[in-house]
């Protein structure tokens, strides 16, 4: 029997992906459609799908599956995935996975309870370029690892391009865990190590008066286990999507656009090819069913999506608060 699928929230583009993915998979069925809203319908009719259930409870209560894959809007994510761990599912999200540290803790609590797994789409760690400053690290090309530097700027896309519900007060949940979520994973992914402390976060509007509470701008600055100093700018501003600069203690590494350079100590930059990804699955909704319906190893485990969701959900907690200094929990 195919792995059953339920796609629940139909409210960010993202979830086109999960669409065409279980469709071109033998071993994945879509067994139900839910969008609780009418706001919004744009992604159902991209689709091409048809809602079989006006809510998620018709749903849990006509069709048996295995796999819910959820878009919904950022704030109401983590009560769909704690509701289908509740129930009994495995889940896999758009990012982030939910907005708050409470829900991050019950949702792990549930899955070690259930013995019930979780994904995200995380998606930056199956890139070629990303794999490639990933082996570059691995295999010392700077030394010890000392600090870096990232730039995940978008543009904004208001009012035209953004669903509408990102300018809707209470269901956004803060800039820095919509976009540092990738950063904060590959950063983690590449050293080895894992976020300690948030020395400081902000996250302010100034050039969006039409939307006053929109966090517009979003930087952070991040300690990591033995002292490397991570800072981050994940603002909504033109410029150019995704830049790390890494630092170590034998040269600097620059991934920009799909492009590296290297620049070994005391010598200049030299651009690095850009290796084919070899990777067991295509993408984490790829890496996560095969694994639940066929056993493999996943490329994308659990533990790093608790432990790099919860590295920017502390970050953003800091910006919302003014808190300085924050520990970033345990997961």
């Amino acid at each position: 029997m195919p792995l059953r699928v339920a796609v629940v929230g139909f409210r960010h583009g993202h979830v086109l992906g999960f669409v065409n993915a279980a469709r071109r998979l033998d071993y994945c069925e879509i067994v139900g459609i839910v969008e609780e809203s009418d706001d919004d319908l744009q992604y159902i009719e991209r689709a091409e799908v048809e809602r079989t259930h006006p809510t998620f409870d018709d749903l849990l209560d006509d069709v048996e599956f295995d796999l819910v894959a959820t878009a919904e809007y950022y704030a109401k994510r983590g009560s769909v995935v704690i509701k289908a761990l509740q129930a009994g599912k495995h889940v896999i999200t758009d990012k982030p996975l939910c907005t708050g540290i409470d829900e991050l803790r019950e949702i792990k609590r549930l899955c070690d309870q259930k013995g019930l797994e979780v994904s995200m789409q995380l998606s930056m760690r199956f890139g070629d370029a990303y794999q490639t400053m990933y082996r570059l690290m691995q295999d010392g090309a700077i030394g010890q690892f000392l600090a870096a530097t990232t730039f995940g700027q978008h543009p904004l896309g208001y009012p035209d391009t953004r669903p509408g519900w990102y300018f809707e007060q209470g269901k956004h949940g803060g800039t820095i865990n919509d976009i540092f979520i990738h950063g904060a994973d590959m950063l983690r992914y590449c050293t080895g190590l894992e976020f300690e402390t948030v020395v400081a976060a902000e996250a302010w509007n100034a050039s969006l008066p039409e939307v006053p509470f929109f966090q517009v701008g979003a930087q952070c600055l991040m300690t990591m286990e033995g002292g490397p100093r991570v800072m981050a700018d994940v603002s909504y501003m033109p410029g150019r999507s995704w830049q790390f600069f890494m630092t170590g203690t034998e040269g600097y590494l620059a991934v920009e656009s799909g492009r590296l350079l290297m620049r070994p100590a005391g010598g200049q930059d030299e651009e690095v090819e850009v290796s084919p990804a070899d990777l067991p699955a295509p993408s984490p909704f790829v890496d996560f069913v095969s694994h639940l319906e066929r056993g493999t190893q996943r490329f994308l485990p659990m533990e790093d999506v608790f432990r790099s969701q919860m590295a920017v959900l502390a970050a953003q907690r800091a910006a919302d608060t003014g808190r300085r200094d924050m520990p970033v929990p345990e997961i």
